[in-house]
Parts: structure tokens; sequence; C-alpha cells
């Protein structure tokens, strides 16, 4: 969780991004598999969640079933690490990585977890409430347009909490702050991410679509969920908000560390240098601070010491 590097390799080159994104996610697809079956048991998990829920509630509730993501969450762990192994192009195990990634941070996916579903929950229900009351008042407009920008800011702001999780050894508040500044500071990149997931998303629902058929659709989701959804998608994400996100980061962490430095240099005793005969100097010196250094007579002495010499020649 602490170390990150940005592959200096990459430096001048400029590839079409959408060349590098293809060519780096076929030529990781093995990996990417990989990575997706070791997730399943959480995918099991987060199912059986949602039809114990079906069952008990007698229908599917979404805010009910929305809390599988919860569990989700804590195999993203894994699953954000050989993402971001993959996208700095580190040389790794697919099984060391995603195991290292849920041993030092699946407690703090398991609370992001929580808070995805409760900005969820919150947001779906409040857009629903407020659709409704659209139907008999028009004022609902207003807080439905505010309560959807909102829940916008979120699902920017979830797409950084993972892989800064992951990548940065920062705590909790730092995070999420960090997360609320870059879902509307880095705009560009939030959009093109969005963009790409909501391509994945066509692209499973078209074949579920042509096949028309209730049971080859629900095969055809299973495999997709098992094999290319959880890894695919977090690729996408991390390929479009790493490279801004560790760059500012790291920026701001130099600008820190120079601050801090500056700081203490203030706080050091400064040094003045002046020559035995300059009685005028000696006189002001002696008036300043005791607790700082001079260079008098080729040597270094605190200005008590000074004065003590002067009272001694006297």
């Amino acid at each position: 969780m602490g170390e990150y590097q940005i592959n200096s390799d990459r430096i001048g080159e400029k590839p079409m991004k959408s060349v590098k994104f293809f060519n780096q996610y076929l030529t990781n697809l093995g990996r990417l598999t990989l990575t997706n079956i070791l997730f399943a048991p959480f995918g099991l998990l987060a199912a059986a969640y949602v039809i114990l829920t079906y069952k008990l509630l007698d229908g599917l509730n979404i805010t009910a079933a929305a809390a599988a993501v919860v569990i989700l969450n804590v195999g993203m762990a894994g699953v954000t690490q050989v993402c971001r192994y993959i996208y700095i192009e580190k040389e790794f195990s697919v099984p060391s990585a995603f195991f290292k990634g849920l041993k030092e941070n699946a407690l703090r996916f398991l609370f992001h977890g929580a808070v995805f579903y409760i900005a969820f929950a919150v947001s779906y229900l409040s857009l629903y409430l407020y659709y409704s009351g659209t139907h008999s008042h028009a004022f609902f407009w207003l807080p439905l347009i505010i309560t959807a920008v909102i829940a916008l800011g979120l699902l920017f702001s979830s797409y950084y909490l993972n892989i800064m999780t992951a990548t940065m050894d920062i705590s909790m508040r730092d995070t999420y702050r960090n997360c609320v500044l870059f879902s509307f500071g880095e705009l560009k990149n939030n959009i093109l991410a969005t963009a790409g997931l909501l391509i994945l998303g066509i692209i499973i629902f078209a074949v579920v679509y042509i096949i028309n058929n209730e049971i080859a659709a629900a095969v055809i989701i299973t495999i997709f969920q098992a094999f290319v959804i959880p890894s695919t998608a977090q690729y996408i994400i991390t390929f479009y908000v790493y490279d801004d996100m560790v760059s500012i980061l790291d920026a701001s962490k130099r600008e820190k560390r120079s601050e801090s430095e500056n700081l203490e240099a203030e706080k050091r005793p400064s040094t003045v240098v002046i020559n035995e005969e300059d009685s005028e100097a000696l006189e002001q010196l002696a008036e300043e601070s005791r607790d700082e250094f001079i260079f008098y007579n080729g040597k270094m002495i605190r200005r008590s010491e000074l004065e003590k010499l002067r009272e001694s020649d006297q």
C-alpha cells in the first residue's frame, strides 16, 4: 500500500490513448481473467446475499440488494492491486498480487464498500422521491437536479477511492478528501472512465439482447461476471485516472516536504560572521538573542559566551 511508481519508459511517448488501452488490455488478458477467477468467491457470496434478500422480501428490493457491494468491494482489494501492477507494467505474479492486496487493504475496502452502499442508497432513494414529486409540483425539479449532480460527484469520487488506497500510504481522512477534490477537478478523466464503463455495459447488454433467451442470457451474464467484468471495470478506471492522480498527489507531497524543510531551516539558529575589531557589531550582537551562534575569532560560540568573554576582558 505504501510504494508507488510511474513507468519512466513512458516519458516522451504519447501513443494514441485507445491504442495503448487495447494493447495493454489484450496483452494482459490472461492475467485479468485469472484475477476474475480469484475474485469469484466474493461474487458468489454477493450473489447468495442477493438471492437471500429476494426470498426474504418476496421480490427484488434494489436498496437491500445493493448492500452486496460491501462484499464485492472486499474482493476488489485484490483486483485493484493487480490492475495497478498491470498499468505500471510491473513484473508480478497474479495470485501474489491479489492476496497482497487483500492482506493490506481488505478492511479499508470493506469500509469503502459500506460508504459506497450508503452513498448509493441515499442517492437512489432521494432521486426516486424527488422524481416522484415532479409529477405533482415543478418545485421538485430543483432538488432532483441538485441530488443528481451530487450523485454524479459521488460516482466520480468512487473511481479514485480504491486505487488511491492501493497506491498511497495516507490516512483515510486524506483519502476521502482527495477523492472529493478529484471528483470534479479531474472531470475529463472521469468522463472518459465513465464512457469506458458504459461501453462495457452496452456490450454485455447487446450480447444478452441478441441471444433473446433467458437461460442462455443468464449463462452469458454469469460468464461475463466470472471472467470479464470485475478486472475489466477496474482496469478501465485505473487506465484513465491513475497517472494524473499520482502526479498531482506526488507534486503535493513534494511541496509539503519543501515547506517542512524551509520551516525547519527557519527554526535553526542563524550564524553570523564578524571581525574581532568590529566593536559596534559586537555591541549590537550582544543585545540580541543569547542562543544564536557566532563565528568569532576563528571558532563558533554562542552570544552568551561572547558576553562572558567581553566581561572577562574588561
